[in-house]
Order: structure tokens, then C-alpha cells, then sequence
């Protein structure tokens, strides 16, 4: 599905990330740890392509990504910090509004399940500019369920929620997982990422410095000496 080659990356004449390389399958679930400034975000961004490497390739079922053909990244969908939302605008205008720009046809009862389902249906007449942060998370993670995906980048999808969100979002990235979907997700919390993940992947010092099944032995005590 997804081949990432020697992408190489630096701000400022600071080497951000150096000759990353790895391969990714349909139905995997990638997790992506590292410190802080390890290059997790960065990565995401140039798949992504919001970002572009300094050398290296990505490869999207058999496209190259950094051709700029936008055809090449249908089926791909990066989820980052920023909430991606239209302020003014309801949550059920922001699904609408969205979910045409991705060619998915909608209807008023569709739209109204998924924002019942993320819990968001008592504020559906509401700008979103009043959300609280965990709400603004819920309507941004709540687009992946009226869109057509079959690869996703999220950058830190538990960010502003809490326990109870939390768990919501582990459910549901456990329900996309079916197979043919693929996730590569950057996470802190490593109880968390062996729950979820089929895979687990470190950046540190620029580079990766662990790249596992979570079948793997003793792969906490490796994941927690790394980080430490």
C-alpha cells in the first residue's frame, strides 16, 4: 500500500529526519513514537504532502505521492493538529461541506447519526467556534466516518480528550481496522499504542530506531528503554 524511501528532512540546516525507509501493509496500524522534535509530525506531513523532503520518495498504491497529481492521493487522509474546521459554521454544515469536497454524498439523516454517535448532536445547531477542545476533536475524528479512506495519518488523535474520549477513540480506530484499511498514528502513551497498534515504530536521533510487530518479545521493555 504504502512505500516511504530515504526521505530526508532539515529546518534551518537542522536535520530533522535522515534516510527513512519502511513499507507499510493494508490492515496494519503503525504507531508512531518518539521525544518531542524526533520528526513523528514532519513524517506525516510529507506523506501528507504538506511538507516537502529534501530527498526520498513515497509510494501510495503504486503513485507516486510527490508527482503533485491528485489523483495519486485518493484514499489517503491526513488528520493533523489543527482542528481543519469552518468556525462559523454548525457541525452538521461543516460534515456536509467536507464530505463534498471528498465526492461523498451525504444526507441530513447520515450526518445526524455520525455526530449522535461522537456525541455531538445536543450541540449540532451551534457554531463550532463555541466547541470545547475535546468536542472540536470528536467532530474532526467523526469526518472519517462519512468519507472514503484507506489510509490514514492522525497526528496525536487522543490530543484534548478526556478518559471517556479517550476511550471512544480507541474503539473506533480498532473498528476501522478491517483489514484493508491502513492507520499511521503518533501517540505518547505507550499502554495505549500496544493496545491498538499492529506495529510499533520509534524515531529518535533523526532516524528509525525501531520498527516492530507488536508480537514481538518483550517489546514494552524495549519501547520504554528507547523512550527513556
Amino acid at each position: 500500500m504504502l512505500n516511504v524511501s530515504n526521505i530526508s528532512k532539515s529546518f534551518h540546516y537542522k536535520p530533522v529526519l535522515k534516510d527513512i525507509s519502511f513499507s507499510l501493509s493494508p490492515g496494519e496500524t503503525l504507531a508512531l513514537l518518539g521525544r518531542n522534535g524526533a520528526g513523528k509530525s514532519t513524517l506525516l506531513r510529507i506523506i501528507a504532502k504538506i511538507t516537502s523532503p529534501e530527498e526520498g520518495q513515497a509510494v501510495f498504491n503504486g503513485n507516486n505521492l510527490f508527482e503533485g497529481v491528485a489523483t495519486h492521493r485518493k484514499g489517503l487522509y491526513y488528520c493533523g493538529h489543527a482542528p481543519g474546521l469552518y468556525p462559523s459554521l454548525t457541525a452538521s454544515e461543516n460534515l456536509h461541506y467536507f464530505s463534498m469536497l471528498h465526492s461523498c454524498k451525504t444526507n441530513p439523516n447520515s450526518i445526524n447519526s455520525v455526530l449522535k454517535d461522537y456525541d455531538l448532536i445536543d450541540a449540532i445547531d451551534e457554531p463550532v467556534k463555541v466547541y470545547s477542545q475535546g468536542m472540536m476533536q470528536r467532530l474532526k475524528l467523526s469526518f472519517l466516518e462519512l468519507i472514503d479512506w484507506s489510509l490514514l495519518l492522525i497526528d496525536e488523535p487522543f490530543n484534548g480528550l478526556d478518559i471517556s474520549g479517550q476511550k471512544f477513540v480507541m474503539n473506533k480506530m480498532e473498528s476501522w481496522q478491517n483489514g484493508r484499511r491502513s492507520i499511521i498514528f503518533v501517540d505518547h502513551d505507550i499502554n495505549r499504542v500496544l493496545k491498538i497498534s499492529s506495529r510499533i515504530m520509534i524515531l529518535d536521533k533523526h532516524s528509525i530506531v525501531l520498527d516492530d510487530p507488536i508480537s514481538t518479545s518483550d517489546l514494552e521493555n524495549k519501547i520504554t528503554s528507547l523512550m527513556n
